[in-house]
């Protein structure tokens, strides 16, 4: 009896293996059917006429390999050589698997093919690294085809023994590391096709006990049991990927949202999926991606939330790529369509809405914002129902606490309320969002200015309740809002709103402030748009500047009165800060546009006389950790006297940065300035600059280039610490400084103010306190001020070659050279 069944259950899955098969076919152009008949050809053998042969050495052969008729047709018409040797000595591969959306309702014509390679546990690391090489030779020969194919290595035993490791592959863009594990199995006994190799034993009575009977199954553990501890990993990495592909994400957040609901009596959609197998249910209604949809749909429904219902409809129907107002005769016979338009009958869209959403590749930037607003909030509010629900649990003991940090640190960009952040707007499938014209209105009430298409209406509303059509989102809304104009043109150039042709106005001002804001725009686009790499390296260190761009006088500007010649001021080098009779500062405002190593682009305003010293205040700190790569620009939106401007600032800068880089922990380094009636003093510690007046009647050559010492020495608190320390002091984040001596950790805390404390503790190991301190500051210190991202960051401190020198924790030199 128990023969009959398994070879029952073998059957199912078969059978569901072939419909899966045509459904993926079906939805792909023809050159890209050819190619995916082609994957597993691509790694049963290592021909030298074929792509992704690198090395003769490369593991190859797949159990239970055979040459399709399709493969054939494929060679012939990709004019490739059929191999006539198609059986190596030995084969690597115990399988090759799709997963994923492909032959479900989440795919489209951009949607990548995830491909699993479940490889021989006997394998060497030399050898998989061979393995590695080939897959990126393979996904770059795909790519020129325009067709997206990701591998990943995985180990039969992985998901069964903790003790396994991930074939190297950790965290990156398409590798989500140790923040999910089950459910990444869940996942892909849903969603997986057999492309070659052994059959996956996924359904729920299967054990290992299967394989050992039938050696043509491949076991790859138990989900039933999915533990509660992986359910914050798993969002947070679906938040990561949320930042590329929202809606996507949000579908998958909320399915964890939905499972956590149930716990732990929850009933996964792999069951699901075998229980319509066993009642011979092949039907579009046996699809992972629908049924998917469904369960979320019975959660928010249950929970009576009609809001965000409504949007996961939204995301679903544009995931599949299913345009019913555009069917053509090619996807008019998609599998998907008689149902989609069953569901679209059901949800009472109207023919504007579906049209609307058809037209997602023409949205323009505010129905972009709008679809982007609901999409964060939905993100974010199952975010907090799954952190509430993970705080009763232990951290996933299989996920590094390291990858958490950097997972964290990334998403703070993205979600932070920080309203000095320039926060980048995803243009989801919208081919180009620049604008003819953008206007700027001022609102004294609020204090802000407002960023619209088209000229505003008298009375604007706030806030937006939730339309029926994302047609009825008008240009005349607002798009975005900040406290100063120039972080209002700055947020339009970064994400593409602005070019060198559109056209500025601002509500009730004239030509001359749009020609000003114009100007600005256009000089900003060269800077904003060319932004270096952000690696895992840059993500756990402090940050430091990589572009900073001072914009002066775009507000008042004191040098419309300025009555003489350019010429003649340089000719007398005259002082910009303080000229003429009157000592007239002709820098009214400076705004610092600046970028950080961890990708984050912010804008700060500074005005008054002393605009210019508090703007080198608040930058030099940052500046000290940064190489001479740092990108240093000046805009100057005066009307007149924009090269002298430039010169004298341009010197400033430098010569602060120079400042700045020469000082040590125990000197102040000490720079005269005159701005306006006043000379000040600018003091540079290792801690940053102050300034402050100083006595007019003392020699300009007795304090210009004054070396102090330190005058708080004795009473600051880093006087005891290893003076490596300040090099990594950075404000906004809280810093971990780890040292293990015998028994003893020594922990050195900096906080977000740079407030420093000692603590020591016995016979703790650093990770031990690692992983306490982190759960800590995810469950505990959080609840008061989700949702913030800003994760600490640990750094360990070691002696290497008798120099004391910090490392951040738990990552390897060749890990952080990786982008992120």
């Amino acid at each position: 009896m128990a023969i009959v069944t398994s070879c029952h259950q073998q059957a199912l899955a078969q059978q569901l293996n072939r419909i899966r098969m045509a459904r993926v076919l079906s939805v792909l152009p023809q050159a890209q059917q050819q190619l995916f008949h082609l994957i597993p050809l691509m790694l049963q053998v290592n021909h030298a006429d074929l792509p992704g042969a690198l090395n003769e050495n490369t593991p190859c052969g797949i159990d239970y390999f055979s040459l399709s008729d399709e493969a054939i047709a494929a060679c012939k018409a990709m004019s490739l050589p059929i191999p006539t040797v198609l059986q190596p000595n030995s084969t690597a591969f115990e399988g090759v698997y799709a997963m994923g959306s492909s032959a479900s309702f989440g795919q489209n014509q951009q949607s990548d093919i995830d491909v699993w390679l479940v490889y021989k546990h006997g394998l060497t690391q030399a050898e998989l690294n061979l393995v590695n090489d080939k897959n990126k030779l393979l996904t770059d020969w795909f790519a020129s085809f325009d067709f997206e194919v990701n591998f990943y290595l995985v180990h039969p035993m992985q998901f069964r023994d903790s003790n396994v490791c991930e074939s190297g592959q950790s965290l990156g863009l398409e590798h989500s590391g140790t923040s999910q594990h089950w459910l990444l199995l869940e996942e892909f006994y849903r969603t997986h096709i057999c492309l070659a190799g052994k059959t996956v034993a996924w359904w729920p009575s299967a054990s290992q006990h299967t394989t050992a009977q039938y050696p043509h199954l491949l076991y790859l553990g138990d989900v039933t049991s999915l533990p509660a501890a992986e359910y914050f990993g798993a969002s947070l990495w679906q938040l990561y990927k949320g930042l590329n592909k929202p809606h996507k994400a949000l579908l998958k957040v909320l399915l964890l949202e939905t499972y956590a609901a149930e716990y732990p009596n929850t009933t996964l959609i792999t069951q699901q999926i075998w229980q319509l197998c066993e009642q011979q249910n092949f039907s579009c209604d046996n699809d992972a991606y629908l049924l998917l949809y469904y369960r979320i749909e019975q959660y928010l429904l249950a929970q009576e939330d009609h809001s965000r219902l409504e949007i996961v409809r939204r995301c679903f129907y544009l995931k599949s790529g299913v345009m019913l107002s555009q069917l053509s005769l090619q996807n008019e016979h998609d599998w998907r369509a008689h149902k989609m338009r069953q569901l679209v009958a059901q949800w009472h869209w109207s023919p504007e809405l579906i049209a609307a959403l058809d037209n997602s590749p023409n949205w323009h930037s505010g129905q972009l914002k709008w679809f982007n607003q609901q999409l964060s909030e939905l993100l974010l509010t199952s975010y907090k129902n799954l952190l509430q629900f993970a705080s009763t649990q232990a951290l996933s003991d299989r996920m590094r606490v390291e990858e958490l940090g950097l997972l964290a640190r990334k998403l703070h960009t993205y979600f932070s309320d920080d309203d000095h952040i320039l926060q980048p707007l995803n243009r989801l499938w919208s081919l180009s969002i620049q604008e003819p014209q953008l206007i700027v209105r001022y609102c004294e009430a609020s204090t802000r200015f407002y960023l619209y298409r088209q000229m505003p209406p008298e009375s604007v509303a706030s806030e937006d309740e939730l339309c029926d059509s994302l047609a009825s989102i008008h240009a005349n809304q607002v798009i975005h809002d900040a406290d100063n104009v120039c972080s209002l043109v700055s947020w339009a150039v970064m994400n593409g709103l602005a070019t060198a042709d559109t056209k500025w106005t601002q509500v009730g001002r004239g030509r001359r402030r749009a020609d000003k804001l114009g100007y600005l725009s256009r000089k900003l686009i060269p800077v904003l748009h060319n932004v270096p790499m952000v690696s895992k390296r840059h993500l756990c260190e402090p940050w430091f500047y990589q572009k900073i761009v001072f914009v002066v006088n775009v507000d008042d500007d004191p040098t419309v009165n300025w009555q003489g010649q350019e010429l003649m001021f340089d000719y007398l080098d005259l002082n910009v800060l303080s000229f003429g009779r009157d000592k007239t500062n002709l820098i009214s405002s400076v705004a610092v546009v600046c970028l950080n190593s961890w990708g984050e682009w912010h804008s700060h305003r500074f005005h008054g006389d002393t605009a210019l010293l508090e703007a080198i205040s608040f930058i030099v700190l940052g500046l000290k950790r940064s190489d001479d790569k740092v990108d240093l620009s000046i805009i100057s939106c005066s009307a007149k006297l924009k090269q002298p401007i430039f010169n004298q600032l341009k010197g400033l800068l430098f010569r602060c940065y120079g400042l700045m880089k020469k000082v040590s922990q125990t000197n102040t380094l000490m720079h005269q300035i005159t701005v306006g009636e006043f000379r000040y003093g600018m003091y540079f510690n290792s801690l940053g600059m102050m300034y402050r007046k100083i006595d007019t009647t003392v020699k300009k050559d007795l304090v210009e280039n004054l070396v102090l010492a330190r005058p708080e020495l004795i009473d600051d608190p880093y006087a005891s610490v290893p003076s490596v320390i300040q090099q990594f002091v950075a404000t906004g984040a809280k810093q971990y400084f780890l040292r293990e001596r015998n028994e003893i950790l020594d922990v050195f805390i900096v906080d977000e103010n740079n407030q420093l404390t000692q603590k020591q503790y016995q016979h703790v190991s650093m990770k031990d306190f690692v992983g306490k301190e982190s759960h800590l500051y995810v469950f505990n210190q959080r609840q008061q001020r989700l949702p913030v991202f800003n994760m600490p960051q640990f750094f360990q401190l070691c002696r290497r070659d008798g120099e004391l020198q910090v490392h951040p924790f738990g990552l390897s030199d060749d890990e952080m050279g990786t982008a992120f």
